[in-house]
């Protein structure tokens, strides 16, 4: 199965990290200002995409150094796929390890979320290191239709 495998590093403390990965105001700041749900282990976020509809993705791990979510409704493709993100403390910063790990093939959408969740990967940076990411519907298009 494919997987989507995405990294950067930051000297950004842990805890905004975290916080960025853990909190409903953290996750809209970076991913889609639609957010909702419950962010601990075992609860369900919701992901909202405008329009083009969105995620609901079932918190299955969330402590110090890893955060990971099934998702459990949404596109097809996307069904019991999952969203990991790990974070590897170094001695001179923390490095962000992600994986959408899960997906049956290597189709156009399987491209498409590829390089939507490096823009993506970006604005969690941007937000963690300067306070600002850039969120549905202020993120970065990469399709014709303003996708």
């Amino acid at each position: 199965m494919p997987n989507i495998c995405l990294t950067f590093g930051t000297r950004t403390d842990l805890c905004k990290i975290l916080d960025a990965l853990t909190t409903l105001d953290g996750l809209a700041a970076w991913w889609t200002s639609q957010t909702a749900g419950d962010p601990a282990e075992g609860g369900t976020l919701t992901f909202t995409f405008g329009d083009q509809g969105g995620f609901d993705m079932r918190v299955i791990r969330s402590n110090g150094q890893q955060v990971h979510w099934e998702c459990v409704n949404g596109p097809d493709d996307w069904l019991g796929t999952r969203i990991e993100f790990d974070i590897d403390a170094k001695g001179t910063h923390n490095q962000v390890l992600f994986r959408h790990a899960g997906w049956g093939s290597e189709n156009n959408f399987f491209h498409h979320c590829s390089t939507k969740w490096a823009t993506f990967l970006l604005s969690l940076r941007d937000y963690v290191e300067h306070g600002e990411g850039r969120p549905f519907p202020n993120d970065i298009k990469i399709e014709v239709s303003g996708m």
